[in-house]
């Protein structure tokens, strides 16, 4: 049989699937682009299923026949005319898999990363927020749904797990997603979260460990950061090195068990304000300084009397940096004061989460 009629012949399905804010077009080609395991996978074979199943035909460009076969992409527009296929998916696609994307009514393609000069129509997908976390489980309070997002992550593919088949999942996607080189970095890098980095620290801690090229580190770094699988935040009281963060801080926290729930919470910060696209920067250990004045600080058990006293001792250095208000972000904490003219506002994380989601 001819690899397109297998694929044709295949109706891929999810077998559990949860609908995400992201809502792709009816009509017209797009691509669809993010890390992996944020779920674009699902998303866009529950957008398939949502259609007629004869009109359509998903290819999964990492499929196992692909070591031996290739498609032309002549066969494969006729193959679309020949069956009234008007919308061909390419999942995870890659540069110099087709020669060019094929002519067809509807072309879709699913990436890691944002494909150029395809003159595309581009989506990116995070892994999920917290009010989309939220809509996955059943939780009765606002605190288990925290202990959960904290335990279980961003990835969709672990939203429905609990503390017992967590680790088994969160191990096969792990497997699943990198694979043995990459898997021993991604350990390596796992120890660095939330620190400030540079490539050549991360070479000389890696070779300690497994045998490296410095080449071959460097070249990772650059694609792991073009997928976004590691996200760098510039500092600006640091001469070197960047901030830099694994993309999900519930995976991170699963490769380097010694990390600190200081750094886990932390993490889930700055995560939350880049997936919502604020320009910010960090400003050493005084917090993250947001477009517009707004400071963002890590308080995950300060009290009122301590955050008093330590804001009061850094009074100075927030004016210097023009910061007009500082938003403390707690685990369930809750206060106010002013100093001079900083407005200073404590909230609990899944409130402040869920505003900055709204764009407040």
């Amino acid at each position: 049989m001819d690899i397109l009629d297998i694929f044709f012949n295949e109706r891929v399905r999810n077998r559990r699937f949860h609908p995400r804010k992201l809502t792709l077009p009816e009509h017209g080609s797009f691509q669809l682009y993010g890390a992996r395991g944020v779920g674009k996978t699902a998303l866009v074979i529950a957008w398939l299923n949502a259609r007629e199943s004869s009109a359509w035909l998903y290819i999964d460009c990492l499929d196992p026949v692909f070591a031996l076969e290739d498609i032309d992409v002549t066969d494969l527009e006729s193959f679309a005319a020949e069956e009234g296929i008007t919308t061909v998916v390419l999942d995870h696609y890659y540069e110099g898999f087709l020669d060019h994307l094929p002519q067809v009514e509807q072309c879709i393609v699913v990436s890691r990363t944002l494909l150029s000069d395809t003159g595309l129509t581009a989506y990116e997908l995070f892994g999920l927020d917290y009010e989309e976390f939220l809509s996955f489980g059943s939780d009765r309070s606002a605190t288990q749904s925290f202990n959960r997002f904290l335990k279980v992550g961003t990835l969709p593919a672990l939203a429905y797990e609990d503390s017992g088949t967590l680790p088994v999942a969160m191990r096969g996607l792990f497997w699943g997603a990198f694979h043995a080189d990459e898997s021993r970095l991604m350990l390596i890098l796992a120890r660095f979260q939330g620190r400030r980095v540079t490539a050549h620290q991360l070479y000389i801690y890696a070779r300690e460990s497994f045998r490296i090229s410095k080449d071959w580190l460097y070249r990772t770094l650059r694609r792991f950061e073009e997928e976004k699988v590691i996200l760098f935040v510039p500092d600006r009281l640091s001469r070197s090195g960047r901030r830099m963060f694994l993309y999900d801080y519930a995976l991170s926290a699963y490769l380097h068990r010694g990390q600190s729930f200081a750094v886990t919470f932390e993490s889930m910060l700055v995560l939350a304000l880049i997936k919502h696209h604020y320009s910010f920067e960090a400003l050493g250990n005084l917090g993250y300084r947001m477009t517009g004045g707004t400071l963002v600080v890590s308080a995950p058990f300060v009290s009122e009397e301590d955050a008093w006293r330590q804001m009061y001792e850094r009074a100075q250095q927030l004016k210097k940096h023009a910061v007009s208000k500082v938003a403390l972000v707690s685990v369930a904490n809750r206060y106010r004061f002013e100093l001079g003219t900083i407005v200073f506002e404590c909230v609990p994380f899944y409130e402040w989460s869920i505003v900055n989601e709204e764009g407040g």
